[in-house]
């Protein structure tokens, strides 16, 4: 093969990391097309692609950057390029750097084409030519760890491989969390995440590696677009990696897709299809013609995941939206579309839940969180904080299953201070009472009566009947943690009374009933028992897991009272494999408890201790908590039962070694064991839910 022109390889060898497919893929493009177009985003690794591709040819290439080249030159360019291509069979001609051309450089392609007709061309750019018999590669961005991901396993991600190609194994393995997060908040797209690692480690030598290794066109799409990326830009190149590519790319784009690419700077995380329709619609972009016109930039503007079917913008292409946006003067109305959006989703969320759909309704706010965090800021708000105040407090409050059920209390307390903050009107009543109940879940009943109180009479003033079914489930609720099991026994059965069958918010009648077994089980069980029956309120209605969980708890409770401890254990263990699926801490300290508590009564003395060990690390992690009253009986209980199976030695050791497993990992353990017993009849495990992953 002979390669002229600029076509050698700065970058040490190497460099070229999870590309096998991509590569064998344009080999085989190139065997059969006359036109190839190699497009992506900006550094994906266009260019090196190209480059080891060409060296994988036997056949005569040559290679001419577009770099330099102004439209109106393209004419002698042309005339250079088929004196030198004429009469060659078999030569491939390597186009880079041609996006900036424009039509000119198409007409240019298509004239080669045409007036050599045993020419192959390869176009290297970010978008392809559209001319009849072109096929397109895309390169997409490397495969980049998930949220969560456990080091071990993160680091066959190709991203991760990629860092630690060329930072280093140890560069790398020294924060492997850290690195997984470069790798997403990057996407995965080479050249600006090895120009974000090598500013991170603070290594010039490294970072101008890295600049020059998985370089080859001067464009900055391949690498360089970290350190020469000011261009255009001024001095914000400095300090979002590809800045200056991104605006280059922004700049050839069309006026609608600019006008798309502006608006979808609004959203703070990824997004899907049906997102962008109704959020980035109106005015000069018609919503008809959103996705078309979302198809069109995706493949050169935004990161994909073909799995999901979700979208995001990299942080280049992000900012140099975000400063469009501003400037168009069309900021408000976005962001206002935005947020009525964001309310939409919260309430599809609350009425999945209401409707028996938890795992799917809590999977919808876990998605799209991000997005639900921006509307629940109300300071983010283009005017007045006060103007999206109220529209703050309403996303808040339908995720009330979100912070009381799912783990996470104290964000949710925290969201929902910041938008009443702000509120310039009385608060409303259900606002006050998910604020009572949040602070009565950390732990803070002092801090819930006077917001009940105000709720309640804001409930009686708004005449919501409903709400005053809640509020009476949360005066219960206080009653039972400060342990008046009486005073709270009477409070459920008002909730019960007033909340209905038909729940449209908050806690509905299934978990009213369990509040109210919960309250029995210790000073009348058969009524409890009575009580927790599993199932529907009424027949047809609406399937309530969570609170089925907290009704198996009522029953292992009362099995463990008439010294059933296998039942206990069996029920105690499915409500807190469900607890602990949906983040449920308050749920996953009281299941946890009482298993140990049964698992002591069966002579396990060090899974016991295990298990208790593990929930003070849980208690340790999570917001600090004032013990209630309610749970002490229990705890006490097993303690003194292990006072009788071990020596404070192996008691503390099963602790400590309890609270290096983590509840989910001990009971994963038991899984296995069980799993192992019962393989011979083919009996399965339960397992967490899987958008819990």
């Amino acid at each position: 093969m002979a390669l002229h022109d600029d076509a050698r390889d700065d970058g040490p060898a190497g460099h070229l990391v999870g590309r096998g497919r991509e590569l064998a893929a344009l080999l085989s493009r190139l065997a059969t097309s006359r036109l190839v177009s190699l497009t992506g985003l900006p550094g994906v690794g266009r260019t090196r692609l190209a480059r080891e591709a060409a060296g994988q040819l036997r056949r005569e290439v040559v290679w001419e950057s577009g770099a330099g080249y102004e439209p109106e030159m393209l004419p002698g360019v042309g005339a250079r390029l088929r004196h030198r291509c004429a009469g060659r069979r078999g030569m491939l001609l390597v186009l880079d750097d041609w996006d900036h051309l424009g039509g000119a450089g198409t007409a240019l392609v298509a004239s080669l084409l045409l007036d050599l007709p045993h020419l192959t061309v390869l176009v290297v750019a970010e978008r392809p030519c559209h001319l009849r018999g072109e096929t397109a590669v895309v390169l997409r961005p490397l495969a980049v760890p998930p949220p969560g991901c456990p080091p071990e396993e993160a680091r066959r991600y190709e991203a991760v491989e990629l860092l630690r190609a060329v930072l280093g194994e140890a560069a790398v393995d020294r924060d492997p969390r850290a690195a997984a997060e470069l790798c997403r908040r990057f996407g995965g797209v080479p050249g600006t995440l090895l120009a974000a690692a090598g500013d991170a480690a603070g290594a010039g030598g490294t970072r101008d590696a890295v600049g020059a290794g998985d370089a080859g066109g001067t464009d900055g799409t391949d690498g360089t677009e970290g350190t020469e990326g000011t261009e255009g830009a001024g001095d914000a190149g400095d300090v979002v990696p590809g800045l200056g590519a991104a605006a280059r790319s922004h700049a050839r784009c069309s006026r609608v897709e600019r006008v798309l690419w502006r608006r979808l700077a609004v959203f703070a995380g990824e997004f899907g299809r049906e997102a962008v329709r109704e959020v980035c619609g109106g005015g000069p972009l018609p919503a008809g013609q959103v996705l078309d016109i979302l198809d069109r930039i995706a493949p050169h503007v935004l990161i994909h995941d073909p799995e999901t079917d979700r979208y995001r913008l990299p942080p280049a292409q992000r900012a140099v939206g975000v400063g469009e946006l501003a400037e168009s003067g069309e900021r408000w109305s976005t962001v206002f579309q935005h947020r009525r959006w964001a309310l939409g989703v919260a309430r599809q969320a609350a009425e999945w839940w209401n409707a028996g759909r938890q795992d799917e309704a809590v999977a919808l706010a876990l998605r799209e969180l991000p997005e639900l965090r921006a509307a629940m800021d109300p300071a983010t708000a283009p005017l007045s904080p006060h103007v999206e105040a109220a529209t703050a407090v309403d996303v808040v409050v339908h995720l009330w299953f979100l912070w009381a059920a799912c783990g996470r209390t104290a964000e949710g307390r925290d969201l929902l201070r910041h938008a009443l903050s702000l509120h310039q009107e009385a608060p409303p009543a259900r606002a006050l009472w998910l604020a009572a109940w949040l602070e009565l879940d950390l732990g803070a009943p002092e801090a819930a009566d006077p917001l009940l109180t105000a709720a309640w009479a804001a409930a009686v003033r708004e005449g919501d009947e409903h709400c005053l079914g809640l509020l009476a489930h949360l005066r219960g609720s206080v009653a039972l943690w400060q342990g008046r099991s009486d005073a709270a026994a009477r409070d459920f059965h008002e909730a019960v009374a007033r909340v209905g069958d038909a729940t449209h918010f908050g806690p509905g009648p299934q978990q009213c009933r369990a509040a109210l077994a919960l309250a029995l089980v210790r000073t009348d069980p058969d009524a409890a028992l009575e009580v927790a029956q599993d199932g529907p309120g009424h027949p047809g209605g609406a399937r309530d897991v969570w609170a089925e969980a907290w009704l198996r708890y009522v029953r292992a409770e009362a099995l463990r009272w008439v010294g059933d401890a296998d039942s206990a254990h069996t029920l105690a263990r499915s409500a807190l494999r469900t607890f602990l699926g949906y983040g449920s801490t308050v749920g996953g300290r009281c299941a946890a408890e009482l298993l140990a508590d049964v698992t002591a009564m069966r002579g396990e003395g060090e899974r016991a201790a295990q298990l208790l060990g593990a929930v003070d690390a849980l208690r340790a992690a999570a917001p600090p908590m004032s013990r209630a009253p309610y749970l002490d009986p229990v705890r006490r209980r097993a303690e003194q039962l292990l006072e009788g199976l071990l020596p404070v030695e192996r008691r503390a050791a099963a602790y400590e070694r309890g609270a290096r497993l983590g509840l989910v990992r001990i009971l994963d353990g038991d899984d296995r064991e069980k799993s192992r017993n019962l393989e011979p009849w083919g009996v399965g495990c339960n397992t967490l839910p899987s958008w819990t992953s």
